[in-house]
């Protein structure tokens, strides 16, 4: 599928690795994983453990599920953590959908320091969701490669949200930007923006 609001295999495989590039450069944990030769067997990858309020912990937990719209992720390695901070581990995934000719982002969560533990629920994060996002389309969906349950944005809206992106350098990165807070505030560093701004070896 082409257009001007789908993106190629072919880039997705270039914009990918120029992502990973600037985050070994800053080890920030995103991989490649999977087969690049076939189309849509590739994708990325980040795991990280990050610390979380008391608050925050039990909305996902469904202990609390209204009323937190404010909310901060600390994952600064350096700062102390408080007493009352929980553990949480999260995943996310980014796809390409051949169906779509889009990035697709699946995630997960565990309010636990291990994986598999205390999962999050689609429930508890779409009334955490920042309002006004326009990108609030959650459900649980089954991982195309790794045959798991995990959370998924439906690609959907992404065709408009990669049109919008047009003049961008890396539409895989100017896309994921818009869709990471709804994904329990996944962090960006800015240095991944200055690929939108330079070339990435495309012909």
């Amino acid at each position: 599928m082409d257009g001007p609001g789908t993106l190629s295999w072919d880039e997705f495989l270039i914009d990918a690795k120029s992502l990973v590039r600037v985050s070994n450069e800053i080890s920030d944990s995103w991989e490649l994983r999977g087969d690049e030769r076939a189309p849509g067997q590739a994708y990325l990858c980040r795991k990280a453990k990050t610390f979380i309020s008391s608050n925050l912990a039990g909305a996902l937990s469904g202990i609390y599920p209204q009323g937190l719209e404010n909310y901060k992720i600390v994952d600064d390695p350096f700062e102390a953590k408080k007493v009352e901070d929980c553990p949480m581990c999260t995943e996310h995934h980014v796809l390409w959908s051949m169906s779509y000719g889009v990035p697709v982002l699946y995630f997960n969560a565990w309010i636990s320091d291990f994986p598999g533990v205390n999962a999050v629920t689609v429930e508890s994060i779409q009334n955490l969701v920042q309002q006004g996002v326009g990108y609030n389309e959650l459900s649980q969906a089954m991982h195309p490669i790794e045959g798991t349950t995990f959370l998924q944005f439906h690609p959907c809206l992404s065709g408009e949200l990669i049109q919008n992106t047009s003049m961008s350098k890396n539409k895989l990165v100017s896309w994921l930007s818009t869709v990471a807070p709804c994904a329990l505030n996944l962090k960006l560093d800015p240095k991944y923006f200055n690929l939108t701004l330079e070339g990435n070896g495309k012909g």
